[in-house]
């Protein structure tokens, strides 16, 4: 984990609230700096212009974008990116407070696009447009694709919790 530190002092920004982290000597559980961390301070003495709102709501989808997609091919997720989803569309809805829902709608549009030429074309449709069951089928696919060494028995993919 990097940079782990409690004793560093820091105020988060108001997204953070609700978003906290668990730790004990052995492990750390639900902390990403950005969302609850050190980097969620909020710096006051810098002001983003309205171009750099824009590609912060274009960052901030991207990372929504490739939590959800992640979820999408595997079934699973874990405390970081669930604290990262949540902080990430909070950040979306703050910026759209100020620039106006119209021009961060067009932000995650095109954060989508790119995103999506980063995808196989048929994996993004069916993640995008495919029902329940073609998602699902599609998902065993992908589970199956994985080595040996992570199946079960009986050759299906082991469903193991996501790793922190």
């Amino acid at each position: 984990m990097e940079n782990f530190d409690t004793t560093q002092e820091f105020r988060p920004c108001p997204d953070s609230d609700g978003l906290g982290y668990w730790s004990n000597e052995k492990i750390v559980v639900g902390y990403v700096s950005e969302v609850n961390g050190p980097d969620s301070a909020e710096i006051p003495d810098f002001v983003p212009t309205r171009h750099e709102l824009i590609q912060l709501a274009k960052y901030w989808a991207s990372l929504d974008l490739e939590d959800l997609f992640y979820f999408f091919l595997l079934g699973q997720t874990g405390s970081s990116e669930r604290q990262r989803v949540a902080f990430a569309r909070r950040r979306i809805c703050r910026i759209a407070t100020v620039l106006g829902e119209e021009e961060v709608r067009k932000a995650i549009e095109e954060a989508e696009q790119k995103y999506s030429k980063t995808i196989d074309p048929r994996a993004w449709g069916i993640f995008k447009d495919g029902t329940p069951e073609e998602q699902e089928a599609f998902q065993e696919e992908v589970l199956r694709s994985f080595p040996e060494d992570c199946q079960d028995a009986s050759g299906q993919a082991a469903r193991q919790p996501a790793a922190e």
